[in-house]
């Protein structure tokens, strides 16, 4: 249980904060608070709390100094700011003093799990890696699970009776597991420790959102999955499950985290060697996602089955698709694609049945790529392996989406001329975006279509080229015109700024701008005419 102490010098939101969430269940205990910094130093000293929630503006000592201090007398005090929006670039500047975070008031419920979340992920990050003994219990513990999901084992396996009592699973005999998937993981190429951030997320907010009367274990599966292993107390408990905290962690990850995940839920079963069958059972469901419609949470017992769901795929089908992309006739190309979706759609095919014709889609436009003389790193990023990609698409619209600009790409390519060089078509890029920035519908497949390239090359390119994103140098592009509009002294209406930069909302775009300066368009526009 970590000891939270939080100062704030407003006695309406000391109580707020009290009541906000059931802090106990959430692993937290409520320690002290404190009206003014000073009171939240003694505190502080007093009781060495593990986490100090500190409102900025206080009475004698004020947040950012109060931080400070705590710092350099208990640095292991993990510090986050509580600011309003006002006071949002102090925020970002007592990172630099070694403040750990800071949130934003007035918050709600969730906001302050997401930001609990990420304390406990840091947290634990730093006492596994205080305490060798602990990093290899739990390491320990991971490799147990692992065997218990990757082999047969018996109800009478009198070893991992044993462990089980060992890790304090040995009361109850009813397991069930569910298994986390990070969403188009190998598209986004993110390193080993971005995807070890992202799995201590779905670890913590696992701990949090899944109640049951029970245990819940979480830890690191095969293939970068995070695994939830559920331990119900008897039967009952496990007849009363319901997706609903699985469901909250998908909304929760994409709303907060910039990326998603599906889960997929085996069946409750008795006894240890339940265990691999319901995670089997998980995994069957996930590959089974783009068979369904769009869920992040996919249920096997709730699954029908689709198994003899075959039918009969006409061959002429691809036959007319590799005259289309011949002839470069894209119009057609997009009705025959469109076909074969609304053939998959009408006879309910399985996962399986899905992907041996999607694949068979890539490998006949990656034999044209050849059959033109081209290679396949021409439209493709090196070691990108199309057939991959494919199988864990999320939906089959997505997969469809891709695979025509796949064949797009290829057929608009295959009429144009050689293939600019990865620089010229830097600056090509550039160019476009820089005369196109005022479109708020842009976006970075716009600009990969326009010069018949798959969005993950550009991507490439951009990131090579230039150190960041396609994404990114849109939104810089458009922050440098909002500026020069806005130090112009034509005293234009936000509206009118909002409008000439691609951003249809004022709102959004007043918002996105004070993130990037740190002042809002008035005030920027403000100090450019006293200067």
């Amino acid at each position: 249980m970590y000891k939270v102490i939080f100062a704030d010098d407003e006695a309406v939101f000391r109580t707020y904060f009290k009541k906000v969430i059931d802090w106990q269940a959430h692993g937290f205990d409520l320690c002290g608070e404190a009206k003014n910094g000073l009171e939240a130093l003694e505190l502080i000293e007093r009781d060495t709390p593990d986490i100090a929630f500190i409102d900025i503006n206080m009475p004698y000592m004020n947040g950012m100094d109060l931080a400070a201090k705590i710092k350099e007398k208990h640095p292991s005090v993990f510090v986050l700011l509580v600011t309003g929006h006002s006071e949002f670039e102090y925020a970002r500047q007592a990172l630099k003093i070694g403040v750990d975070d800071y949130i934003l008031k007035p918050f709600d419920e969730e906001e302050l799990i997401v930001a609990l979340a990420k304390i406990k992920g840091e947290m634990e990050k730093r006492r596994i890696e205080r305490d060798k003994s602990l990093k290899e219990r739990r390491v320990w513990k991971e490799s147990f699970l692992n065997l218990l999901i990757s082999n047969e084992h018996a109800d009478d396996n009198e070893t991992i009776r044993e462990q089980l009592e060992t890790f304090q699973m040995g009361a109850g005999r009813i397991f069930q597991v569910a298994s986390v998937e990070i969403d188009n993981l190998h598209e986004q190429w993110p390193d080993s420790g971005e995807i070890r951030l992202r799995k201590y997320i779905i670890a913590n907010l696992l701990n949090d959102l899944i109640q049951i009367e029970g245990t819940g274990f979480p830890f690191n599966g095969p293939e970068n999955r995070v695994v939830s292993l559920l331990q119900y107390s008897d039967e009952e408990a496990a007849e009363r499950f319901t997706p609903d905290g699985y469901a909250k962690l998908c909304a929760l990850i994409s709303k907060h985290f910039g990326f998603g995940v599906t889960v997929g839920v085996g069946t409750a079963g008795q006894g240890i060697s339940s265990i691999r069958h319901s995670y089997k059972e998980s995994v069957i469901a996930l590959r089974n996602k783009i068979s369904m419609s769009r869920s992040d949470v996919l249920v096997y017992r709730d699954m029908t089955s689709k198994a003899a769901n075959i039918g009969f795929y006409p061959s002429e089908i691809n036959e007319n698709l590799l005259i289309h992309l011949r002839l470069h006739e894209e119009e057609k190309i997009k009705s025959a694609l469109e076909e074969i979706r609304q053939y998959i759609r009408d006879r309910q095919l399985s996962g399986e049945y899905i992907h041996m014709i999607m694949a068979g889609l890539v490998s006949l436009c990656l034999t044209y790529i050849y059959e033109i003389g081209k290679q396949v790193d021409d439209f493709l990023p090196p070691s990108f392996s199309p057939f991959e990609a494919i199988t864990n698409k999320s939906s089959l619209d997505e997969a469809f989406e891709w695979i025509a600009d796949l064949y797009l790409s290829v057929a608009g390519h295959s009429k144009s001329m050689k293939r600019s060089k990865s620089g010229n078509l830097l600056t090509s890029a550039r160019e476009y975006i820089d005369a196109h920035y005022m479109d708020s519908q842009l976006k970075v497949e716009d600009v990969a279509k326009h010069f018949y390239i798959q969005p993950r090359y550009l991507l490439k390119i951009f990131k090579e080229g230039l150190g960041m994103s396609v994404s990114d140098y849109l939104f810089e592009t458009r922050m440098q015109k909002a500026k020069e509009l806005l130090s112009s002294g034509r005293n234009l209406r936000l509206t009118n700024v909002a409008e000439m930069v691609g951003y249809g909302d004022p709102a959004h775009f007043s918002k996105s701008f004070k993130r990037h300066t740190g002042l809002s368009p008035s005030e920027y526009e403000a100090t450019r005419q006293r200067g």
